[in-house]
């Protein structure tokens, strides 16, 4: 592995660094690839898109969900209103709204140890 000394760490010393890797061979400018490429931009190049696809539709579907809803997506499983966490959840940020001071962590003599000693 070869060792990149930058300027601000050793005083006198300029080094020409590049952040874009230099990795395979060299491009050749002349090659019919390149003259192609250049005569094209904008174009791309590679697998075209089928967008009848299972991945396009879905990603098509996902867009208008998003466009509907001003950009805000909606990922995973809806939460439950009426579940017991959800209940408790809202009571807890209710006290905490109404300027209750809440202890944190798990009350004491919650769990096995406090069921077996009864």
């Amino acid at each position: 592995m070869q060792n990149v000394i930058f300027t601000n760490q050793v005083a006198g010393v300029e080094v020409e660094f590049s952040t874009k890797a230099q990795l395979g061979r060299p491009v050749d400018p002349n090659s019919a690839r390149q003259k192609r490429l250049a005569s094209a931009p904008g174009k791309r190049t590679g697998r075209p898109v089928n967008p009848n696809s299972a991945r396009q539709q879905r990603l098509a579907a996902q867009a208008e969900r998003a466009a509907e809803n001003g950009g805000k997506v909606k990922r995973g499983r809806p939460a439950n209103p009426n579940s017991a966490r959800q209940k408790a959840i809202a009571e807890r940020q209710a006290l905490l709204d109404a300027g209750v001071v809440i202890k944190r962590g798990r009350p004491v003599g919650s769990g096995k140890k406090a069921e077996d000693k009864k």
